[in-house]
């Protein structure tokens, strides 16, 4: 009995101890900081797989970012969106980066994106319809094409194919369609021919209400090139150097992973968009590289000053963000 007291005040100094030996990591964990946001832009297609990726695998989480992403159709309506700050960063293809760069906009390529390889990543064709009496580019004069957006690589991909054509390219006209809705408007004759990308290719040709006029649409840019990279401002960049880099590092784990992982990629693919599991196994896929090289760009940025898409054409490297500078 006279132990009793001690044996209970020793188990309260060692209830005590403990008690305050936890306070430190529970306190720790009550202010584990919460995800920044970080606010995308995108065309709801593979071209944009790496943000599917990015975000089912945890990549954004595993920087501290969330991710709030905006649907949008073309180039021109990122950079509006991208300058007034109603987006911290966007999707845009490289013409219209070269486009604004020349008007004297602020933007930078923030992670590389899709590229297109002639060999095994080519996206882009134009189609007509199966019926159509269209049998060559020469026959596009007089007709209308559609593209999804206007004054972007679409446009300047068909202005170098009327040319090489003998076409004066004013003699095509040209409208704007979102891509998902270009297969209605060939089928129901609103257009002569549509400039897409996958997976709206194979859908037209596998149903068989289209057919290819021309296979490599995008061929005047050479056998690699960059059709489109994650953009922001340079003064959001130097601003927020941790949501920049957080974000570059998950879209570039992404990347890698598409490479080393096709399968489980192109799965994600269908579980992001309404497509069926058949046809993400069937369509071509964009390249996804870690790096850019001028020469990704270069050819693009001098056919826009060719048929005055930008003043004057200017070395790739001012497309380049600060990191991405060699």
């Amino acid at each position: 009995m006279p132990n009793r007291p001690t044996l209970t005040l020793f188990a309260l100094a060692m209830i005590l101890a403990g008690a305050l030996t936890l306070a430190p990591w529970e306190c720790a964990a009550q202010t584990v900081p919460a995800p920044l946001t970080i606010r995308i832009g995108y065309i709801p297609v593979g071209d944009c797989m790496q943000l599917y990726v990015a975000e089912e695998l945890g990549f954004f989480k595993e920087q501290g970012l969330a991710v709030e992403l905006t649907p949008l159709k073309g180039g021109p309506l990122f950079a509006m969106a991208v300058e007034s700050g109603e987006l911290d960063a966007g999707w845009s293809n490289t013409a219209s980066l070269a486009v604004a760069e020349d008007r004297g906009f602020d933007f930078a390529i923030l992670s590389p994106g899709a590229f297109e390889r002639e060999d095994t990543n080519r996206v882009h064709s134009l189609l007509v319809a199966a019926d159509s009496p269209i049998q060559g580019l020469a026959d596009l004069e007089g007709k209308t094409v559609a593209i999804n957006a206007l004054g972007n690589i679409n446009e300047i991909a068909i202005t170098a194919l009327a040319a090489e054509s003998g076409i004066d390219p004013k003699r095509i006209r040209l409208v704007e369609i979102p891509f998902p809705q270009m297969s209605a408007a060939l089928s129901g004759g609103s257009v002569d021919a549509v400039l897409t990308l996958e997976p709206f290719v194979t859908l037209a040709r596998e149903s068989g209400s289209a057919r290819m006029l021309e296979p490599a649409a995008l061929r005047a840019f050479g056998p690699r090139f960059l059709i489109a990279a994650w953009f922001a401002k340079r003064e959001w960049i130097a601003a927020n150097p941790g949501l920049a880099h957080g974000f570059r590092t998950a879209v570039l784990k992404a990347s890698a992973f598409i490479e080393a992982h096709p399968g489980q990629a192109r799965d994600i693919l269908t579980r992001h968009t309404r497509l069926s599991p058949e046809l993400t196994r069937s369509i071509t896929l964009p390249y996804f590289a870690q790096t850019i090289e001028d020469q990704d760009m270069q050819p693009i940025i001098d056919l826009a000053a060719r048929f005055d898409f930008i003043s004057q054409s200017f070395p790739a490297a001012r497309l380049r963000g600060p990191s991405l500078q060699n």
